[in-house]
C-alpha cells in the first residue's frame, strides 16, 4: 500500500468544521454512506482496469500508472473523509488508520476539537499516543515490548541477541504464495546463527495465533500481544499496511523499514550462506 499524502489545512477551518460536525446526530450514517460510495467506486474501477490489463498486454505500463493514480486518489479522499467525520465513531477509527500520512499537528488539532468522550475513546487515546511518541524509523533500535509466542510463553527478546532480525507486521497472507516462497528462500539461504524471522500478528487471542501457525507452518517466530490497534507494534513501530517489514542488524539497529516484502533491500545487509 502506498503512503498517504500529507494534508495542510487552516487550523481555523478545521476547528469550524469539527465544531459543526459534533452538532449533527446523523453524521455517523452520513460518513458510512460516503465511505461506502468511495470504496465501491474504487472496486468497480479496479476491476475494469484488471480486465484491461489482461486484454491489452501492450498497454500494461499505462494501465499500471492509471491504477497507481486511482489508488493515490482514493487514499487521499479516504483520509479527507476521516478528518471531516472524525467526530463520529467510524470516522475516528478511520482517522487512526490514516494517521501515518497525516501531520501530527493536524491530528492534534482535530482531536482537540472533539468532545471529551471522543477524545477518551479507544481510538481517541490511540491517536493521542501516536502523536506523543516517535515512530520507529531506519537508524533507530528495535523497540522491545511484552508479547507471547504461539506456545503461550512470554517472548524473550534476549533470544535475538547477536542475530540480525527480520520483523514482519503480519502479511504472510497478503504477500501471496510467491512472497511466501521468496521469504522461505531467504530463510533457507541464511544461517540460524545469523538471522531470525519474527512475525507479529495483530490478533485478539492465543487461539487465533495458533491457527496462523497451523495455516503458515514455518520455523519463524510467531508473536502477539493481542492488543491489536492499541499495540506498540501499531503505535510505536508505526505500522498499518501488512506486511510492514523491519530489517535490523546484529546490533538491532533498523536498517530497512518498508511496506511489502523487499528482499532486494534486505540483501544489502544480509549475509547469505556460501
Amino acid at each position: 500500500m502506498k503512503k498517504f499524502v500529507s494534508f495542510c489545512f487552516s487550523l481555523v477551518l478545521l476547528c469550524g468544521a469539527y465544531d459543526a460536525a459534533a452538532q449533527r446526530p446523523d453524521r455517523e450514517k452520513e460518513y458510512l454512506r460516503k465511505d461506502s460510495v468511495l470504496w465501491l467506486d474504487y472496486e468497480k474501477r479496479q476491476q475494469e482496469m484488471s480486465a484491461l490489463w489482461q486484454q491489452l498486454p501492450d498497454r500494461q505500463d499505462s494501465i499500471q500508472q492509471a491504477f497507481d493514480d486511482l489508488l493515490a486518489d482514493v487514499l487521499r479522499k479516504n483520509a479527507q473523509l476521516a478528518m471531516e467525520y472524525a467526530s463520529t465513531p467510524s470516522g475516528l477509527q478511520r482517522l487512526y488508520m490514516c494517521r501515518l500520512g497525516i501531520p501530527k499537528d493536524t491530528l492534534a488539532v482535530i482531536l482537540d476539537t472533539l468532545d471529551q468522550q471522543m477524545q477518551e475513546s479507544f481510538y481517541g487515546r490511540n491517536i493521542r499516543q501516536h502523536i506523543a511518541v516517535p515512530q520507529i524509523a531506519e537508524g533507530d533500535s528495535l523497540f522491545e515490548f511484552p508479547c507471547v509466542t504461539d506456545s503461550g510463553e512470554a517472548f524473550d527478546w534476549n533470544s535475538l541477541k547477536g542475530l540480525s532480525v527480520l520483523l514482519l507486521y503480519g502479511g504472510l497472507d497478503c504477500m501471496g504464495e510467491g512472497g511466501r516462497q521468496e521469504l522461505a528462500r531467504l530463510w533457507q539461504e541464511t544461517s540460524r546463527d545469523a538471522l531470525q524471522v519474527v512475525v507479529y500478528w495483530p490478533v485478539s487471542s492465543l487461539e487465533n495465533l495458533r491457527q496462523l501457525r497451523w495455516k503458515f507452518p514455518s520455523d519463524y517466530v510467531f508473536i502477539s500481544d493481542f492488543k491489536q490497534d492499541a499495540s506498540p507494534m501499531k503505535i510505536r513501530y508505526g505500522t498499518q499496511a501488512t506486511p510492514t517489514c523491519f530489517y535490523a542488524d546484529a546490533a538491532h539497529v533498523v536498517k530497512v523499514k518498508c511496506t511489502g516484502l523487499r528482499v532486494d533491500l534486505f540483501n544489502r545487509y544480509i549475509k547469505r550462506n556460501k
